[in-house]
């Protein structure tokens, strides 16, 4: 069996750090495909830094049209993959900025999953749909509102600079709507995985599933 690999690297334009973005790329060669190769899975080693995001998604869009699928679909997946490693950054950069965010994609039987895992901790997916802001009447609302913002400052590297960003906790909501299956589970300093956040948890692995329509 012929395996066959590809790597693409690019500069996030980060001057403080120098830091890359790399892409593997890795599949048997399918002899029915006449010499073509249609890659079955890859691997992304991501800085901490928002300018990569935009990388990730043009890179999923690549990987989505080799499957010859909807524009919907492209679309989607190219959203997931945004919101999950914009995610990671964010918790990341917090916590242990100097570790590259692992994205993991496959495809098989029309499933596409992703599985990013990051260095920021660990959080309960129930406290991040549940954390809104509430209030009996509008004055009470806005003062919820601003303590919500208040508290979801942080400073994120972009292009190696630091620039204050809000983290509202959407891209969740956005990705359960969107795939047949979200899975959340943690990484511990032993090398071991949790399903609930403790004191020893690292950060966490998000994985999803999506259902992709052909074109």
């Amino acid at each position: 069996m012929n395996i066959i690999l590809t790597v693409q690297e690019f500069a996030t334009n980060s001057p403080a750090t120098k830091t890359q973005i790399l892409f593997c790329d890795w599949a048997a060669q399918d002899q029915r495909l006449a010499g073509k190769t249609r890659f079955e899975r890859g691997v992304c080693f991501i800085p901490a830094d928002l300018s990569a995001v935009a990388h990730v998604r043009g890179y999923i869009e690549s990987v989505a049209g080799m499957f010859d699928l909807s524009e919907q679909s492209v679309f989607e997946l190219a959203l997931v993959a945004d919101e999950l490693v914009a995610n990671a950054i964010l918790a990341s950069y917090a916590r242990n900025g100097a570790e590259n965010i692992v994205l993991k994609w496959t495809m098989q039987n029309g499933v596409f999953s992703l599985s990013v895992l990051d260095y920021g901790g660990g959080f309960k997916l129930s406290d991040v749909f549940e954390e809104i802001p509430r209030g009996e009447d509008l004055g009470s609302f806005l003062r919820s509102l601003k303590e919500y913002r208040e508290a979801r400052k942080a400073l994120i590297p972009l292009n190696g600079s630091l620039i204050e960003h809000l983290r509202f906790g959407r891209g969740l909501r956005i990705i359960s709507n969107l795939v047949r299956k979200l899975d959340i589970a943690f990484h511990e300093t032993d090398g071991s995985t949790a399903r609930t956040p403790g004191s020893s948890t690292v950060g966490s692995i998000v994985t999803v599933e999506y259902v992709a329509e052909a074109a």
